[in-house]
């Protein structure tokens, strides 16, 4: 089992009230958070006055403005009378699948690396222009980064959204990160560690009141098009038992194609003018 500590990153953005597309600290890469589950009743829906079977686990969430995403969450399935209670819920993958783009694959893209990732596709906060570019902060940090918010503030208005649900101190939590499944040749990399998951599946990203996660995923540039991705859970590897285990989520990417060089156009387009040509002297 490979459990490393992380380099903490010092400081907050202040400002107006992020929207979901900036994130409050988004020139730092962090767009999530993790944070324990309050709500013991769920309160409305198919399920109201159920215990919420996410009550006391971590939960991965997604910075939306004035509120949070729960991605990944334990969750009932099945009627009223009946529930199945399952690891993970329908809003458990980045980007969420409510908000991607058709005909688009709804991935993060990977671009080309320099430095340590050259000859690396890795990913990166995509330029706004790009689809799903909200979703590619994809650093995480504890929820109580944001405690030391100014009243009014948009951390402060963050920190004590869903009526508190998710603000609870940390204590006695070490947060890790458990990976359930990677495709293969699809990385992850940090603090200069190139391959977090090389001698075991768990990353431990550090103290429950105060870590910060900023990744890098990447694949080798000859890597095959097609849609990489890596599936997560988080794990109290900590004191506190009280403190449960989160659910599973996932992280998509994209590949693409190739794009043909100038010449080998060229070969096409001569090909294809050379077989235009035999066909017309059939035709005569």
């Amino acid at each position: 089992m490979k459990v490393r500590a992380l380099l903490v990153i010092a400081g907050l953005m202040s400002g107006g009230l992020a929207h979901a597309s900036e994130p409050l600290r988004a020139s730092e890469g962090i767009g999530f958070y993790v944070g324990i589950d309050s709500l013991a009743t769920i309160a409305s829906g198919t399920y109201a006055g159920l215990a919420n079977p996410n009550y006391g686990r971590l939960t991965y969430l997604m910075e939306h403005g004035n509120h949070f995403h729960g991605i990944g969450a334990y969750s009932y399935t099945g009627s009223a009378a009946a529930p199945v209670i399952n690891g993970s819920n329908a809003n458990n993958r980045i980007p969420e699948l409510s908000a991607r783009i058709s005909p688009l694959p709804g991935t993060l893209a990977l671009s080309a690396g320099s430095g340590a990732f050259a000859g690396k596709l890795v990913s990166g906060v995509l330029d706004d222009s790009v689809a799903h570019h909200d979703y590619s902060h994809l650093g995480a940090s504890s929820i109580q980064s944001l405690a030391d918010g100014a009243a009014g503030s948009a951390e402060a208005v963050l920190y004590a959204s869903s009526a508190n649900r998710w603000n609870a101190q940390l204590d006695g939590v070490q947060v890790a990160l458990k990976l359930e499944y990677i495709t293969p040749g699809l990385k992850v990399a940090a603090n200069g560690d190139m391959d977090l998951f090389d001698s075991g599946n768990l990353y431990l990203l550090g103290d429950g009141n105060g870590f910060d996660f900023v990744p890098t995923f990447y694949t080798d540039v000859a890597a095959a098009a097609g849609t990489y991705t890596a599936q997560f859970s988080l794990v109290n590897l900590g004191s506190n038992t009280a403190v449960r285990d989160g659910g599973t989520f996932y992280i998509d990417f994209a590949v693409a194609p190739p794009v043909p060089e100038p010449a080998s156009w060229a070969m096409l387009l001569g090909g294809l003018l050379m077989l235009g040509t035999v066909a017309a002297r059939r035709a005569r």
